[in-house]
């Protein structure tokens, strides 16, 4: 069972740390009297189930889409993975909206360009907080992980997929003799254990 004065100590960190990078990170107090972020479309925080004892869940807008786990520093990567996923989707929003008002060959203004770049920044911020923090891959895309789940030591991946997966350290190029496949990682099987385990309730 987790800690209790631990994991306030711990939120209360991420919380610092959310905000030392420009993402406006308030810590509330929920009715039950348990401890949550809010960040637009999701948030997450902490949770206790009778049985279970105390939890750190991640929602984003529905019941589907939830992510729980007694590891914090799991759900640290998971909250930030999720919020850069955010940052992105508005900077692109933002390039997309003025492509649909004025035409893609019009450039855009300073201003948003700047609003534009703001968000892609912080997306970048958050993707190096988690980049070696030893949480395994998340393999966002169904295909991607359908593909890597099913995949056969001897298959051999040749179209832009491979090449992504291949890039990204989940498989690699091996050459035997006559063969020529791709090999599962240590990086790529513990990248689908992982989703595996939480696939039901974050995956897009």
């Amino acid at each position: 069972m987790l800690d209790l004065e631990q994991l306030l100590s711990d939120l209360r960190d991420l919380e610092h740390e959310l905000n030392s990078m420009g993402v406006e990170a308030v810590l509330d107090e929920r009715d039950d009297g348990m401890p949550e972020f809010h960040f637009g479309e999701f948030g997450g925080g902490l949770s206790w189930w009778v049985n279970k004892g105390f939890y750190l869940t991640i929602w984003a807008g529905n019941l589907s889409d939830v992510y729980d786990t007694n590891i914090f520093h799991e759900f640290r990567h998971e909250l930030m993975r999720r919020l850069a996923d955010q940052y992105e989707g508005k900077a692109q929003d933002t390039r997309d909206t003025w492509g649909r008002l004025c035409g893609d060959d019009t450039p855009m203004p300073d201003n948003l360009v700047k609003k534009a770049d703001g968000y892609s920044s912080q997306a970048e911020k958050l993707r190096d907080a988690i980049k070696d923090d030893g949480v395994p891959v998340f393999i966002d895309d169904f295909a991607d992980f359908k593909l890597l789940r099913q995949h056969d030591p001897y298959d051999l991946l040749t179209d832009t997929t491979g090449d992504r997966l291949r890039k990204m350290g989940l498989v690699e190029r091996k050459y035997n003799r006559d063969q020529v496949f791709d090999e599962l990682t240590d990086k790529g099987r513990a990248a689908i254990e992982y989703t595996e385990r939480t696939m039901g309730i974050s995956l897009k």
